[in-house]
């Protein structure tokens, strides 16, 4: 059944991505909130069959992993079940981002770049809390508070409340026939 992971924070890309490689790592991005289809049936492209080569040994799961539009920091992009984190950081870093990936030569692909930031996971089931750290590149996953299993059957915490909230609102708002867009540009509650 899995166990959901919240996080908090982001890790800065210097130099900042350019257009194809904030592509290629937004594309296979797990989460249904960066799903901007119109519904209907998209013909592959080029980049799709670049893709399918550069991810064929990809971890597990899916990336829950998001670049800003600018191209400067890498975050957690709100999807569900991000349980694999780490591997997904250290996949895309080996196969995009840093010196040495797999995407060097390929148009676009720089491959050039550092991350440095932190992100912190809070488990919903045990709600033990854990840190992603990455200073140039080397990435460090640090325990910071051990969580209990007996929390799993306690109600969410606030904060987890308003955040299924907002997934709600989000998955509402992709419902509509006027995708995205609420009343006034209002978020939710």
């Amino acid at each position: 059944m899995g166990y959901q992971t919240d996080f908090v924070g982001y890790l800065q890309i210097e130099p900042p991505l350019g257009p194809r490689e904030r592509s290629f790592i937004n594309r296979i991005s797990g989460s249904p909130f960066l799903e901007e289809s119109s519904g209907a049936l998209r013909v592959a492209d080029e980049d799709d069959e670049v893709l399918r080569e550069l991810t064929s040994h990809a971890p597990r799961g899916w990336s829950n992993w998001t670049v800003c539009p600018q191209g400067c920091c890498l975050s957690y992009d709100g999807g569900d079940k991000a349980n694999y984190m780490v591997p997904w950081l250290r996949f895309l870093m080996d196969t995009f981002l840093v010196p040495g990936a797999t995407a060097e030569g390929i148009s676009g692909m720089t491959c050039d770049h550092v991350l440095t930031g932190m992100v912190v996971g809070s488990r919903r089931d045990t709600r033990e809390l854990y840190s992603i750290t990455v200073r140039n590149n080397d990435v460090e996953v640090e325990l910071l508070w051990p969580g209990n299993p007996q929390w799993s059957d306690y109600p969410r915490l606030a904060y987890q409340v308003q955040i299924d909230h907002f997934r709600d609102w989000v998955a509402d708002q992709k419902a509509r026939p006027n995708r995205g867009r609420a009343r006034n540009n209002e978020g939710p509650g």
